[in-house]
Protein backbone atom coordinates (compact mmCIF):
# COMPACT_ATOMS: atom_id res chain seq x y z
CA UNK A 1 0.00 0.00 0.00
CA UNK A 2 2.80 2.42 0.92
CA UNK A 3 4.59 1.55 -2.25
CA UNK A 4 1.50 2.44 -4.26
CA UNK A 5 1.20 5.83 -2.58
CA UNK A 6 4.86 6.62 -3.26
CA UNK A 7 4.48 5.64 -6.86
CA UNK A 8 1.39 7.88 -7.19
CA UNK A 9 3.32 10.82 -5.67
CA UNK A 10 6.18 10.37 -8.06
CA UNK A 11 3.74 10.17 -10.95
CA UNK A 12 1.97 13.29 -9.81
CA UNK A 13 5.22 15.22 -9.46
CA UNK A 14 6.30 14.19 -12.92
CA UNK A 15 2.95 15.22 -14.32
CA UNK A 16 3.25 18.62 -12.68
CA UNK A 17 6.70 19.08 -14.15
CA UNK A 18 5.39 18.20 -17.60
CA UNK A 19 2.48 20.63 -17.26
CA UNK A 20 4.82 23.34 -16.00
CA UNK A 21 7.09 22.82 -18.96
CA UNK A 22 4.20 22.97 -21.36
CA UNK A 23 2.93 26.14 -19.79
CA UNK A 24 6.35 27.73 -20.12
CA UNK A 25 6.61 26.76 -23.75
CA UNK A 26 3.11 28.09 -24.40
CA UNK A 27 4.02 31.43 -22.85
CA UNK A 28 7.19 31.70 -24.91
CA UNK A 29 5.26 30.90 -28.09
CA UNK A 30 2.67 33.56 -27.33
CA UNK A 31 5.33 36.11 -26.59
CA UNK A 32 7.11 35.31 -29.81
CA UNK A 33 3.91 35.52 -31.81
CA UNK A 34 2.95 38.86 -30.30
CA UNK A 35 6.36 40.29 -30.89
CA UNK A 36 6.24 39.20 -34.47
CA UNK A 37 2.77 40.69 -34.91
CA UNK A 38 3.90 43.95 -33.37
CA UNK A 39 6.86 44.14 -35.65
CA UNK A 40 4.75 43.48 -38.71
CA UNK A 41 2.17 46.03 -37.63
CA UNK A 42 4.85 48.67 -36.99
CA UNK A 43 6.46 48.02 -40.39
CA UNK A 44 3.10 48.16 -42.14
CA UNK A 45 1.94 51.42 -40.52
CA UNK A 46 5.15 53.33 -40.99
CA UNK A 47 4.90 53.87 -44.79
CA UNK A 48 1.12 54.27 -44.61
CA UNK A 49 0.78 56.94 -41.92
CA UNK A 50 4.10 58.80 -41.91
CA UNK A 51 5.72 58.87 -45.34
CA UNK A 52 2.64 59.49 -47.56
CA UNK A 53 1.32 62.13 -45.13
CA UNK A 54 4.58 64.08 -45.21
CA UNK A 55 4.83 63.83 -49.03
CA UNK A 56 1.21 64.91 -49.50
CA UNK A 57 1.59 67.94 -47.22
CA UNK A 58 4.78 69.05 -48.96
CA UNK A 59 3.18 68.80 -52.41
CA UNK A 60 0.10 70.77 -51.37
CA UNK A 61 2.26 73.50 -49.88
CA UNK A 62 4.27 73.75 -53.10
CA UNK A 63 1.13 74.01 -55.22
CA UNK A 64 -0.40 76.65 -52.97
CA UNK A 65 2.78 78.70 -52.96
CA UNK A 66 2.99 78.52 -56.76
CA UNK A 67 -0.62 79.62 -57.24
CA UNK A 68 -0.34 82.82 -55.16
CA UNK A 69 3.04 83.93 -56.44
CA UNK A 70 2.58 86.74 -59.12
CA UNK A 71 5.22 88.66 -61.06
CA UNK A 72 5.74 92.34 -60.17
CA UNK A 73 3.53 94.82 -62.12
CA UNK A 74 5.27 97.66 -64.00
CA UNK A 75 3.23 100.84 -64.59
CA UNK A 76 4.19 102.81 -67.74
CA UNK A 77 3.18 106.46 -67.96
CA UNK A 78 1.30 107.38 -71.17
CA UNK A 79 3.42 109.31 -73.71
CA UNK A 80 3.24 113.10 -73.62
CA UNK A 81 1.78 113.74 -77.06
CA UNK A 82 2.20 117.13 -78.82
CA UNK A 83 -0.88 119.35 -79.24
CA UNK A 84 -3.26 118.98 -82.14
CA UNK A 85 -3.02 121.20 -85.21
CA UNK A 86 -4.56 124.64 -84.70
CA UNK A 87 -7.92 125.16 -86.42
CA UNK A 88 -9.61 128.16 -88.01
CA UNK A 89 -6.57 130.17 -89.19
CA UNK A 90 -7.75 133.25 -91.13
CA UNK A 91 -5.87 136.25 -92.55
CA UNK A 92 -7.48 139.59 -93.40
CA UNK A 93 -6.99 143.32 -93.81
CA UNK A 94 -6.73 145.22 -90.53
CA UNK A 95 -8.40 148.50 -89.65
CA UNK A 96 -5.37 150.55 -90.66
CA UNK A 97 -3.64 150.83 -94.02
CA UNK A 98 -0.62 148.81 -92.86
CA UNK A 99 -2.30 146.22 -90.63
CA UNK A 100 -2.78 142.52 -91.30
CA UNK A 101 -5.11 140.58 -89.01
CA UNK A 102 -4.32 136.96 -88.04
CA UNK A 103 -6.96 134.91 -86.18
CA UNK A 104 -7.26 131.28 -85.02
CA UNK A 105 -9.24 128.99 -82.69
CA UNK A 106 -7.77 128.25 -79.28
CA UNK A 107 -7.06 124.53 -78.88
CA UNK A 108 -9.10 122.22 -76.60
CA UNK A 109 -6.18 120.59 -74.71
CA UNK A 110 -5.90 121.44 -71.01
CA UNK A 111 -2.10 121.68 -71.00
CA UNK A 112 -1.67 124.27 -73.78
CA UNK A 113 0.80 127.04 -72.97
CA UNK A 114 1.19 129.33 -76.00
CA UNK A 115 1.12 129.58 -79.80
CA UNK A 116 3.94 130.20 -82.26
CA UNK A 117 3.12 132.57 -85.13
CA UNK A 118 5.17 131.96 -88.30
CA UNK A 119 5.53 134.40 -91.24
CA UNK A 120 6.87 134.69 -94.77
CA UNK A 121 6.45 137.44 -97.34
CA UNK A 122 5.78 135.07 -100.23
CA UNK A 123 3.62 131.98 -100.48
CA UNK A 124 5.66 128.82 -99.91
CA UNK A 125 8.58 130.80 -98.52
CA UNK A 126 10.63 129.75 -95.51
CA UNK A 127 8.86 130.95 -92.36
CA UNK A 128 10.41 132.92 -89.49
CA UNK A 129 9.01 133.01 -85.96
CA UNK A 130 7.09 136.28 -85.84
CA UNK A 131 5.99 136.02 -82.21
CA UNK A 132 4.43 133.94 -79.45
CA UNK A 133 0.93 134.40 -78.05
CA UNK A 134 -0.29 133.12 -74.67
CA UNK A 135 -3.03 130.48 -74.74
CA UNK A 136 -4.75 131.86 -71.64
CA UNK A 137 -7.07 134.68 -72.80
CA UNK A 138 -6.52 136.58 -69.55
CA UNK A 139 -2.75 136.58 -70.14
CA UNK A 140 -2.78 137.76 -73.78
CA UNK A 141 -1.02 141.07 -74.39
CA UNK A 142 -0.84 143.42 -77.43
CA UNK A 143 -0.49 143.17 -80.36
CA UNK A 144 -2.60 140.04 -79.64
CA UNK A 145 -6.04 140.06 -78.04
CA UNK A 146 -8.99 137.84 -77.17
CA UNK A 147 -11.28 137.98 -80.23
CA UNK A 148 -14.17 136.21 -78.44
CA UNK A 149 -15.96 132.97 -79.36
CA UNK A 150 -12.85 130.97 -78.45
CA UNK A 151 -10.61 132.79 -80.93
CA UNK A 152 -7.34 134.69 -80.56
CA UNK A 153 -6.32 137.58 -82.86
CA UNK A 154 -2.95 139.14 -83.67
CA UNK A 155 -2.40 142.53 -85.34
CA UNK A 156 0.69 142.38 -87.56
CA UNK A 157 1.81 146.03 -87.85
CA UNK A 158 3.33 147.60 -89.83
CA UNK A 159 2.75 145.22 -92.71
CA UNK A 160 2.02 146.06 -96.35
CA UNK A 161 -1.39 144.82 -97.36
CA UNK A 162 -0.14 143.07 -100.47
CA UNK A 163 -2.77 140.63 -101.66
CA UNK A 164 -1.57 137.07 -102.22
CA UNK A 165 1.46 137.66 -100.00
CA UNK A 166 1.89 138.16 -96.21
CA UNK A 167 1.66 134.44 -95.42
CA UNK A 168 1.27 132.85 -91.97
CA UNK A 169 1.20 129.56 -90.06
CA UNK A 170 0.36 128.87 -86.39
CA UNK A 171 1.44 126.01 -84.10
CA UNK A 172 0.47 125.20 -80.50
CA UNK A 173 2.97 124.49 -77.69
CA UNK A 174 2.04 122.72 -74.43
CA UNK A 175 3.44 123.05 -70.92
CA UNK A 176 5.89 120.23 -71.66
CA UNK A 177 7.39 122.32 -74.52
CA UNK A 178 5.92 119.94 -77.10
CA UNK A 179 5.11 121.82 -80.30
CA UNK A 180 2.27 120.57 -82.46
CA UNK A 181 2.18 120.63 -86.26
CA UNK A 182 1.89 123.93 -88.09
CA UNK A 183 -1.29 124.85 -89.87
CA UNK A 184 -1.53 124.97 -93.63
CA UNK A 185 -0.12 128.26 -94.88
CA UNK A 186 -2.71 131.03 -95.26
CA UNK A 187 -1.87 134.26 -97.10
CA UNK A 188 -3.58 137.62 -97.34
CA UNK A 189 -6.41 136.88 -99.79
CA UNK A 190 -6.55 138.37 -103.24
CA UNK A 191 -9.69 140.52 -103.27
CA UNK A 192 -10.93 141.22 -106.77
CA UNK A 193 -11.57 144.91 -107.47
CA UNK A 194 -15.03 146.37 -107.88
CA UNK A 195 -16.66 146.76 -111.28
CA UNK A 196 -16.77 150.31 -112.69
CA UNK A 197 -20.00 152.17 -112.02
CA UNK A 198 -21.80 153.75 -113.71
CA UNK A 199 -21.14 152.20 -117.14
CA UNK A 200 -22.84 153.80 -120.16
CA UNK A 201 -23.20 152.63 -123.79
CA UNK A 202 -24.49 155.24 -126.27
CA UNK A 203 -24.10 156.61 -129.83
CA UNK A 204 -20.89 158.52 -130.53
CA UNK A 205 -20.53 161.91 -132.22
CA UNK A 206 -19.94 160.47 -135.70
CA UNK A 207 -21.64 157.94 -137.90
CA UNK A 208 -20.87 154.34 -136.94
CA UNK A 209 -19.43 155.25 -133.51
CA UNK A 210 -20.45 153.58 -130.28
CA UNK A 211 -19.58 155.63 -127.22
CA UNK A 212 -18.58 153.89 -123.92
CA UNK A 213 -18.06 155.77 -120.66
CA UNK A 214 -17.37 154.77 -117.04
CA UNK A 215 -16.09 156.20 -113.76
CA UNK A 216 -12.61 155.18 -112.71
CA UNK A 217 -12.48 152.79 -109.73
CA UNK A 218 -11.05 154.57 -106.70
CA UNK A 219 -9.58 151.64 -104.74
CA UNK A 220 -5.77 151.30 -104.78
CA UNK A 221 -3.86 148.82 -106.91
CA UNK A 222 -5.96 149.11 -110.11
CA UNK A 223 -4.07 148.40 -113.33
CA UNK A 224 -6.51 148.42 -116.25
CA UNK A 225 -10.04 147.67 -117.51
CA UNK A 226 -11.23 144.87 -119.82
CA UNK A 227 -13.91 145.59 -122.45
CA UNK A 228 -16.04 142.55 -123.40
CA UNK A 229 -18.22 142.55 -126.57
CA UNK A 230 -20.92 140.59 -128.42
CA UNK A 231 -23.13 141.75 -131.28
CA UNK A 232 -26.29 140.25 -129.82
CA UNK A 233 -27.59 140.59 -126.26
CA UNK A 234 -27.03 137.58 -124.03
CA UNK A 235 -24.43 136.08 -126.38
CA UNK A 236 -21.01 134.98 -125.05
CA UNK A 237 -18.64 137.93 -124.83
CA UNK A 238 -15.12 138.11 -126.28
CA UNK A 239 -12.34 140.28 -124.85
CA UNK A 240 -12.43 143.25 -127.18
CA UNK A 241 -9.81 145.62 -125.72
CA UNK A 242 -7.99 146.77 -122.56
CA UNK A 243 -7.84 150.35 -121.30
CA UNK A 244 -5.28 151.69 -118.80
CA UNK A 245 -6.49 152.92 -115.42
CA UNK A 246 -3.80 155.61 -115.14
CA UNK A 247 -4.92 158.71 -117.09
CA UNK A 248 -1.34 159.37 -118.10
CA UNK A 249 -1.18 155.99 -119.86
CA UNK A 250 -4.41 156.33 -121.89
CA UNK A 251 -4.15 156.15 -125.68
CA UNK A 252 -6.80 156.53 -128.45
CA UNK A 253 -9.49 155.43 -128.89
CA UNK A 254 -9.66 155.93 -125.08
CA UNK A 255 -9.32 159.27 -123.29
CA UNK A 256 -9.92 160.93 -119.91
CA UNK A 257 -12.92 163.14 -119.20
CA UNK A 258 -12.13 165.47 -116.33
CA UNK A 259 -10.33 163.50 -113.60
CA UNK A 260 -12.77 160.71 -112.83
CA UNK A 261 -14.23 159.40 -116.13
CA UNK A 262 -12.80 157.41 -119.02
CA UNK A 263 -14.34 157.32 -122.51
CA UNK A 264 -13.83 154.86 -125.35
CA UNK A 265 -14.93 155.12 -129.03
CA UNK A 266 -15.76 151.81 -130.72
CA UNK A 267 -15.65 152.46 -134.47
CA UNK A 268 -16.91 151.37 -136.94
CA UNK A 269 -20.12 149.72 -135.74
CA UNK A 270 -23.59 149.36 -137.23
CA UNK A 271 -25.93 151.43 -135.12
CA UNK A 272 -28.86 149.09 -134.56
CA UNK A 273 -31.20 148.94 -131.59
CA UNK A 274 -30.50 146.08 -129.16
CA UNK A 275 -27.21 145.25 -130.86
CA UNK A 276 -23.59 146.08 -130.05
CA UNK A 277 -23.53 144.81 -126.45
CA UNK A 278 -20.74 145.36 -123.89
CA UNK A 279 -19.53 144.51 -120.41
CA UNK A 280 -16.64 146.02 -118.44
CA UNK A 281 -14.39 144.59 -115.68
CA UNK A 282 -11.55 145.92 -113.51
CA UNK A 283 -8.14 144.26 -113.19
CA UNK A 284 -5.71 145.08 -110.35
CA UNK A 285 -1.92 144.94 -110.15
CA UNK A 286 -2.08 141.34 -108.89
CA UNK A 287 -3.87 140.48 -112.16
CA UNK A 288 -7.05 139.76 -110.21
CA UNK A 289 -10.09 140.54 -112.31
CA UNK A 290 -13.25 141.76 -110.64
CA UNK A 291 -16.83 141.00 -111.65
CA UNK A 292 -18.17 142.26 -114.95
CA UNK A 293 -20.77 145.01 -115.14
CA UNK A 294 -24.29 144.15 -116.30
CA UNK A 295 -24.58 143.94 -120.07
CA UNK A 296 -25.24 147.26 -121.87
CA UNK A 297 -26.46 147.39 -125.51
CA UNK A 298 -27.36 150.20 -127.93
CA UNK A 299 -30.97 151.29 -127.56
CA UNK A 300 -33.34 154.21 -128.19
CA UNK A 301 -32.24 154.82 -131.77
Amino acid sequence: MESSVRAFAVLTTALLLVLSSCASESTDATTTTLATATTVTTTSLAPTTTTPSTSSTTTATAVTTSSIATPPTTTTAPPDLPPEIVAGLAIGIGGGSTEVMVEWDRGPETDLDYYNLWYSLASGGSKVLLGTVNHDPSAISPPAYNAGSGRTAYVDFPRAQAEGTECYQVSAVDTGSNEGPRTVEVCLPIIPPDAPSPFIVDIGGGSGEVFLKWTRVTEPGIDHYNIWYSELPGAPKALFDTVAHDPGSLAPPAYIIGTTEIAYIDFPRDLVNDRQCYQLSTVDTDNAEGPRTPERCLSGL
